[in-house]
């Protein structure tokens, strides 16, 4: 028992020491390439203390148990399953919350529930693949866990209109009492703006420029290559016209897109800087404002919380799609303003079947005042 505390001790240790930032992934150990992975988040305090406790645990349960990362199959994550539910022995890794400079703080305060078994089996496969794409890792078991368990995910992966308007609200509270704060809020309400009222891939409105923005018979529209250097033209709506006014008046440029902005990009990558952001970039953006509001929701709304954590840059793009098709938009229409080759891919944003599913058992069963 006291050369597991050992372990338990050392790795919080070496986790707590302070994060250099590596320029790439030259770990020599598990710890290392843990810490490597954290610093991504070390600008998102909620998601960066989250991931810690995750990846804690799991490289503490490892240790006990002789492995190390590399070692890890898809029956050793069912059996991290199993102890996830019921950490034992208890003694040893269960105890009262206490700070984590306490020698009394143990990993857990107890078994932790199924939902959250399953959030840190999905932190834990994020890690992996990280480690796959650095370099240090060549295979990741958790993706056996996914395939396994996947369902209609390309249908589901989209935010109600409530959880949409979670978003927007969050955003719009963002602090904004210095110059580079206005920007970073401005910016990031024009990326959510932009992807969800365009539906618009990640990748083009990377290569976008402002120049892009075209007026034609007093409409305007975005052009974009997509998927196989596709070109299509997107309705820029009058939503969307006002987001793109308030951006570009916030990063001191004319109210309209001229069509010699041929090199400004859609989004600056930062605060003094016209050059465009990169994908990690805007990928890290939107799942940080994300993590930190699902975990402000946590409490109030569990179910938005849990469905909110999961958001990335594509779900924006689903989202918009349903929301298209929701508002009754011609599904001919949401297909051309997706560019999908097929009206098939289009019409799984419909929900109206399951729409009028739940309506009619519920206005006519087990609505019986008590």
């Amino acid at each position: 028992m006291m050369k597991n505390q050992i372990i338990i001790q050392d790795i919080v240790n070496q986790i707590d020491a302070p994060l250099e930032q590596a320029k790439s992934i030259n770990a020599n150990n598990d710890i290392e390439a843990i810490k490597t992975w954290l610093l991504e988040f070390k600008n998102s305090p909620n998601t960066f203390t989250s991931y810690r406790q995750t990846a804690e645990r799991f490289i503490m349960w490892l240790m006990q148990s002789g492995l190390n990362l590399k070692q890890v199959a898809r029956e050793t994550i069912q059996e991290y399953q199993d102890f996830l539910q019921m950490p034992i022995p208890t003694d040893f890794w269960c105890g009262p919350a206490k700070p984590r400079t306490s020698n009394e703080w143990k990993p857990f305060v107890k078994g932790l529930s199924a939902s959250s078994i399953k959030l840190n089996l999905q932190i834990l496969g994020s890690l992996y693949q990280y480690l796959i794409d650095a370099g240090y890792l060549n295979r990741n078991p958790f993706r056996l866990i996914r395939s396994k368990i996947k369902t209609n995910q390309a249908v589901e992966r989209f935010l109600t209109h409530r959880e949409w308007q979670y978003l927007q609200e969050y955003i719009e509270q963002m602090p904004r009492t210095t110059p580079k704060e206005i920007f970073e809020h401005e910016r990031t309400r024009w990326i959510f703006n932009l992807l969800y009222l365009t539906g618009c891939r990640r990748s083009e409105v990377i290569n976008a420029t402002m120049a892009d923005f075209i007026n034609k018979r007093n409409q305007w529209w975005l052009k974009v290559i997509g998927k196989g250097n596709k070109y299509g033209e997107i309705p820029v709506t009058n939503e969307l016209l006002s987001a793109l006014i308030r951006y570009r008046k916030a990063m001191k440029l004319s109210d309209y897109p001229s069509p010699l902005e041929t090199t400004l990009p859609l989004i600056f990558s930062k605060y003094g800087n016209q050059k465009p952001i990169s994908d990690s970039m805007l990928y890290k953006i939107i799942k940080a404002i994300c993590n930190e509001l699902a975990a402000i929701l946590q409490l109030t709304d569990p179910a938005s919380s849990y469905v909110i954590a999961r958001v990335s840059t594509h779900w924006l793009r689903h989202t918009s799609a349903t929301h298209q098709v929701d508002a009754g938009i011609d599904i001919r229409v949401v297909k051309e303003n997706l560019r999908h080759s097929m009206l098939e891919t289009t019409m799984k944003y419909q929900h109206t079947e399951a729409d009028s599913r739940y309506d009619e058992t519920i206005s006519k069963f087990g609505n019986k005042s008590k």
